[in-house]
């Protein structure tokens, strides 16, 4: 059985487990700070309809992203704004031992910057 912390942690596992393909990674990504209707993100992927519908079925379920039906067409906006952050970090975190060293720091300057600016968007 699973102590209290680990079963807190099952929710924030979810997410975790729902981010991990490359194409939801790109809708995530491509959803920061926006909506977007499906036919703009299946366009964005260059998938088919019915595997960008999975894909984001699956980060519904997971709370990542919220749908709004309008008419005919479907908005998805982001839950967690974090979660572009943590991507576009994570795949620095790959990048930066291969760049000069000045690009490395003014890579590292701007990450720092973008979390400081989503930190002071957050509300209290």
């Amino acid at each position: 059985m699973a102590n209290a912390s680990t079963r807190n942690l099952a929710d924030l596992a979810e997410v975790f487990k729902a981010l991990g393909h490359p194409t939801r990674l790109w809708i995530v990504r491509s959803l920061a700070g926006k909506e977007m209707c499906v036919c703009d993100i299946v366009a964005g992927t260059n998938e088919d309809f019915s595997a960008v519908s999975q894909h984001l079925n699956v980060l519904k379920k997971a709370r990542v992203v919220e749908a709004d039906k309008r008419g005919k067409h479907v908005f998805y906006k982001l839950l967690y704004d974090c979660i572009p952050l943590l991507v576009d970090c994570m795949e620095m975190h790959h990048k930066i031992p291969h760049l000069p060293t000045h690009e490395q720091e003014e890579a590292i300057e701007k990450q720092s910057q973008a979390f400081i600016k989503h930190l002071k968007s957050l509300k209290v």
